[in-house]
């Protein structure tokens, strides 16, 4: 029976170091790339190579073993805290160096579960109740707000020529509305179709500073402008550069409140904290604090685009073959690129931003 216990410790001894080298290689691989801070990283490294060493220790059943089983803990912990925060970011290096280190914790959880020494315990929950009271009281510093390198107002020069025949001008907000707005840059495009059917609003934001605030949502100011919701979904858009990648906006039905001129709205709305695309409001600020971890500097921008038109009974105005829904993508299709390639900074090299 202890033969067979020590053949299962030693088995998930061996799991956790296997699990914390790829965890140094991929931190290693990331440091390497230049695509995070690189005395963080270096760090994680370093906790991986001393935990993965310690289960190694453990597994070969030297007598001290239970103590460096105990002792794992701490940079175990330290890996699963340090790659939590960039991870929100959803970038394939971060979710993967998280991965692995839950696959570390997993491993030791299973070669832990045998000690019996209240002390081996206590060290491990030691270890616990401080990292976890540290990282609730740590906040790491705010990304290095960036400055937009083309004007919005800019935009609209180069969106007429790719959409020929629409027509219209940029739109200033009264003072009031701009205050609450808080953007730092803001385009504010009403445009008329060739055949005066449809009108659309290109509206986009543009904060330096990544940890604005984000008080100017549809979802709010056209209700409150006497718009009803009708439909609120999420659509997967594949991105104008192709290659596989997809931005997911929002896709809002909206319909006149009583009173109002008959004019439904079709509406495409997304987040850009720093190069990348969010639909969900409350992520994008998570993203614009902890997703800015190892990072020089981030924005915070958003885009709606508006396509109104008339009622037409018998048909769905979200159905993605109809002519509100066509030209809401062909916008999309314009606009993106457009503030990719002429608006946004770059940010360390990373793609639309």
């Amino acid at each position: 029976m202890h033969a067979e216990q020590a053949t299962t410790r030693r088995g998930w001894a061996l799991a956790g170091a296997a699990a914390l080298a790829v965890a140094l290689v991929l931190a290693l691989a990331e440091v390497l790339a230049g695509g995070a801070d690189a005395t963080l990283v270096w760090l994680d490294v370093a906790a991986a190579a001393v935990g993965a060493a310690l289960l190694l220790v453990a597994a070969a059943g030297r007598p001290a073993s239970a103590w460096m089983v105990a002792a794992a803990i701490v940079p175990i912990t330290y890996l699963v805290l340090s790659t939590a925060p960039t991870a929100v970011t959803r970038e394939l290096m971060p979710v993967a160096r998280l991965v692995v280190s839950l696959a570390a914790v997993g491993a030791y959880l299973g070669l832990a579960m045998p000690l019996g020494s209240w002390q081996h315990y206590g060290l491990c929950c030691g270890c616990l109740a401080v990292a976890g009271v540290f990282f609730m009281l740590w906040e790491p510093p705010p990304p290095k707000p960036v400055p937009i390198v083309k004007p919005l107002v800019r935009l609209k020069d180069s969106l007429l020529a790719r959409m020929p025949g629409w027509q219209g001008e940029h739109q200033v907000l009264p003072e009031s509305i701009e205050q609450a707005l808080g953007a730092d840059e803001y385009l504010n495009l009403n445009l008329k179709s060739p055949d005066g059917s449809h009108d659309v609003l290109v509206f986009v934001t543009y904060n330096a500073n990544a940890m604005s605030q984000i008080p100017h949502v549809p979802w709010v100011c056209m209700t409150q402008a006497g718009y009803q919701i009708v439909t609120l979904r999420q659509d997967e858009i594949q991105h104008p550069a192709g290659a596989g990648r997809e931005i997911k906006p929002n896709v809002i039905h909206f319909k006149p409140g009583p009173g109002m001129p008959r004019r439904e709205a079709l509406m495409f709305q997304y987040f850009n904290v720093g190069g990348q695309y969010e639909w969900n409001r409350q992520l994008a600020r998570i993203m614009a604090t902890s997703g800015a971890i190892g990072r020089t500097g981030s924005f915070l921008s958003q885009t709606q685009i508006a396509v109104y038109f008339p009622p037409v009974e018998g048909r769905d105005p979200l159905a993605k073959s109809g002519r509100p829904y066509q030209i809401g993508l062909q916008f999309l299709n314009a606009v993106i690129p457009l503030l990719e390639d002429e608006h946004y900074p770059a940010l360390g090299g990373t793609e639309g931003g």
